[in-house]
């Protein structure tokens, strides 16, 4: 198996940082944020597809999902709703061959700005919500609604 930078994040070996944990599935901010507060949450398999991964697993991520959802509000300034994000496979747009969910919070009039950000989120040099700065903060927020 090739090296899986979400599979390093499950185990510890690379620097994440930690939204939540249950079980089988981690909650960590986005590197590469569309929105402030941008989540991922991972698979403790390593599977490319939904449909691969166990009953359990796969409900206990959604339901993992809603849960962070619901505190959205309490933990994001602004944040009425969020998008649900699955890339399913290689030909979906999937960059690493790992299940994941983006949890992407919205706030009212966030469209341009969503859009953009979601076209050129990995080259886009002048954006500061991937800093480290920024996504400490948002980890602050979400420990302190706990």
């Amino acid at each position: 198996m090739e090296k899986c930078v979400l599979c390093d994040i499950n185990n510890d070996k690379l620097e994440h940082l930690l939204i939540a944990q249950n079980g089988a599935v981690k909650a960590v901010l986005d590197r590469y944020p569309i929105t402030e507060g941008h989540i991922l949450i991972i698979s403790q398999s390593h599977e490319s597809h939904l449909g691969h991964l166990n009953d359990h697993e796969y409900h206990v991520m959604f339901e993992f999902a809603r849960e962070l959802g619901r505190r959205l509000p309490t933990c994001m300034e602004g944040v009425e709703d969020y998008n649900l994000l699955v890339n399913n496979g290689k030909y979906s747009g999937q960059h690493i061959p790992h299940v994941h969910l983006h949890l992407i919070p919205r706030r009212r009039g966030d469209t341009f700005g969503f859009y953009w950000r979601l076209l050129t989120r990995f080259v886009n040099p002048f954006s500061s919500l991937g800093s480290d700065k920024n996504l400490r903060n948002v980890q602050r927020k979400w420990q302190g609604s706990r």
